[in-house]
């Protein structure tokens, strides 16, 4: 199968349930997947490998780890989620799934694995969903459970195409920000007071797989990448407003964290963050602080109240 995500045409010797149904046309950086059975992803790995990742659940339990040599490139392995070998260049990914389900082993390709490659080719990738709105990306930034994802989901259902999903792949173009689309892909929280609001959103056709955190849906996305024109953190406080309050995001360092990925420091990869953020902050760039009662339908309609005043 061919798809292309996160700015790279995947190329894969078997279909990818998690990757179909994108429509993003081809950017011309290919990558090669293969899938493969057994003990591969030891076999021939660098002993010399070092450690630069090592993400672990607050019980020490290990989420997931990354190995790095420079000539194999990146041994990326999770307990749940099986192991990948990425070559240094970005330019082929073996996968070795074992035992996993596809909606497992394929949910930290797309979550992790490719946004890596991404990286390795060039790219930058923040840690925000996207929409496009009106020919324009407009992402949304902030930590895990901010609101990032059901925020973009209400949008689309307001007439916004989706864009990304907890990932955005930007590339710098003629002194502009290039937001390219994600996976066809969104995985939405399964937390007890979200589920029964949520659960008339999506048919059954819909859900590609259910974990004990989310649920992942087949989202219609968009079908070419769209110039970044604004970029929202949301700051969601115990003690936040009752409607959604817009500020300046005037610390810089808000940017440089956004990014998805602290592991690659290369002194090439730095440069591109840094001329990234720089792009960034040219552009609209506020702070939503958010009260705890702002759900998404409100959160939604404030968003869309201030583009349109804005224009």
């Amino acid at each position: 199968m061919r798809a292309t995500a996160f700015g790279l045409d995947v190329r894969s010797e078997v279909t990818l349930r998690l990757l179909e149904g994108s429509s993003a046309k081809p950017t011309g950086r290919a990558l090669a997947l293969s899938i493969h059975a057994g003990d591969a992803a030891r076999r021939d790995w660098p002993e010399s490998a070092e450690l630069v990742c090592d993400e672990r659940q607050p019980d020490g339990k290990v989420i997931f780890r990354i190995e790095a040599h420079p000539v194999a490139g990146y041994l990326i392995f999770g307990p749940e989620y099986g192991a990948y070998r990425l070559s240094a260049d970005g330019k082929r990914l073996h996968c070795i799934p074992g035992e996993r389900s596809a909606g497992a082993w394929q949910r930290l390709l797309i979550a992790q694995v490719l946004p890596f490659a991404a990286l390795l080719r060039g790219l930058e990738v923040f840690h925000a969903s996207a929409v496009v709105r009106d020919g324009e990306a407009i992402a949304f930034l902030g930590p895990s459970r901010a609101g990032k994802t059901s925020l973009a989901l209400e949008l689309c259902r307001r007439g916004a195409r989706f864009l990304a999903d907890d990932v955005l792949a930007v590339e710098p173009r003629a002194q502009r920000l290039l937001a390219h689309p994600g996976t066809a892909v969104a995985g939405v929280d399964r937390s007890p007071d979200e589920e029964e609001r949520k659960a008339d959103r999506f048919s059954r056709n819909d859900v590609l797989a259910v974990n004990d955190r989310e649920q992942l849906v087949r989202m219609q996305d968009a079908s070419d990448p769209a110039p970044l024109a604004a970029l929202f953190f949301l700051d969601r406080r115990a003690d936040g407003p009752e409607r959604p309050a817009f500020e300046p995001a005037a610390d810089a360092r808000l940017l440089l964290a956004a990014t998805f990925n602290f592991v690659l420091a290369s002194p090439e990869r730095l440069r591109g963050l840094l001329e990234v953020c720089a792009l960034a902050a040219r552009l609209r760039v506020e702070r939503i602080v958010v009260g705890p009662a702002t759900g998404s339908p409100e959160l939604s309609a404030a968003v869309q109240e201030r583009l349109s005043y804005s224009r």
